[in-house]
């Protein structure tokens, strides 16, 4: 990779739950800090551990070193939080109820602190309320209630609601089906900074899918708008197009230059592999240079993008 950030793909894989890998990411355990307590010192040894296979107790903390709180305290101090009207620690404390994190698993209470979250005017509550409401997780499923509260989150601006929203009205999903608005809230969700939103579009122009009218020049600019985003299907995409001259002129060097973003982003796929080498094949040592240069000030620029977030 070269120091440079794996690209995020943000928004390609489907949503499972109403948390996601987000949790996973960055809840696993909650990213509260204490500092430790300074060190009691004394001449006596640490006792062996208790029973054979169990590690040795851990050392004790530097005085003044960061430790991460337990998940069970972590609840604690978030729900004290919530209780106290803190938007954002009820958003958590629904998802920690969601995902059993320092406390048994509870739908029920994920809903209800998610739903206490859209009161205190958290858009990712309206969300998960809906998401809950969809697949009757925490009450019994209602199509309507999903719809109403998705659409709220994305009034407020949420991309991933703008999403899903406009999914629903193309699929006609608790609304009457209506491509033209699912289509601007696709629009919408890309201009907020959605990449799988912007790669969709690419793809409705690429192949005129969903009635619209089949326009490859706009196709890739959606795909180059998803992959300033962070798309790697976006990337990929490019690439294809560069090669075989669709929506743009055929030109190897460009298109060598995005395979190779492809790869340096994350993306390991052996197909790319061959592509760079068949392109390498039919390019100038100049040409692979320049190619390559390209690149280097692609992936630069995106991660200089990253770093100012």
């Amino acid at each position: 990779m070269n120091g440079y950030p794996r690209i995020d793909h943000i928004g390609q894989k489907a949503r499972k739950g109403v948390f996601a890998a987000l949790l996973v990411a960055l809840l696993a355990l909650i990213p509260l800090w204490v500092l430790a307590a300074p060190a009691k010192t004394s001449g006596a040894a640490s006792p062996p551990a208790a029973q054979a296979g169990l590690a040795a107790p851990p050392p004790a903390p530097v005085q003044g070193a960061p430790q991460r709180v337990q998940p069970e305290m972590a609840f604690a101090l978030l729900a004290a939080e919530a209780e106290k009207g803190q938007a954002e620690a009820m958003l958590n404390l629904g998802r920690f109820y969601e995902q059993g994190v320092g406390t048994a698993r509870n739908y029920t209470k994920a809903l209800e602190w998610y739903e206490k979250a859209a009161k205190a005017g958290q858009a990712a509550g309206f969300y998960n309320v809906g998401v809950c409401y969809e697949i009757g997780m925490g009450a019994t499923a209602d199509t309507a209630k999903a719809v109403q509260n998705i659409y709220k989150a994305a009034e407020m601006g949420m991309a991933l609601a703008m999403h899903k929203l406009a999914s629903m009205c193309i699929l006609g999903r608790g609304v009457t089906k209506d491509i033209a608005t699912g289509i601007l809230w696709l629009e919408k969700a890309a201009n907020t900074g959605m990449p799988a939103a912007a790669n969709d579009l690419g793809g409705i122009y690429l192949s005129g899918l969903l009635g619209q009218k089949k326009d490859e020049t706009k196709a890739l600019s959606f795909f180059m708008k998803a992959a300033d985003l962070g798309s790697l299907d976006a990337i990929r995409n490019i690439a294809d197009m560069h090669k075989a001259g669709i929506g743009t002129k055929a030109d190897p060097v460009a298109a060598y230059s995005w395979y190779t973003i492809l790869r340096r982003g994350g993306y390991t796929g052996e197909d790319a592999v061959r592509m760079l080498g068949l392109l390498e094949g039919s390019l100038s040592t100049a040409q692979v240079q320049q190619a390559q240069k390209t690149a280097e000030t692609w992936l630069e620029n995106y991660a200089r993008q990253q770093a100012g977030k």
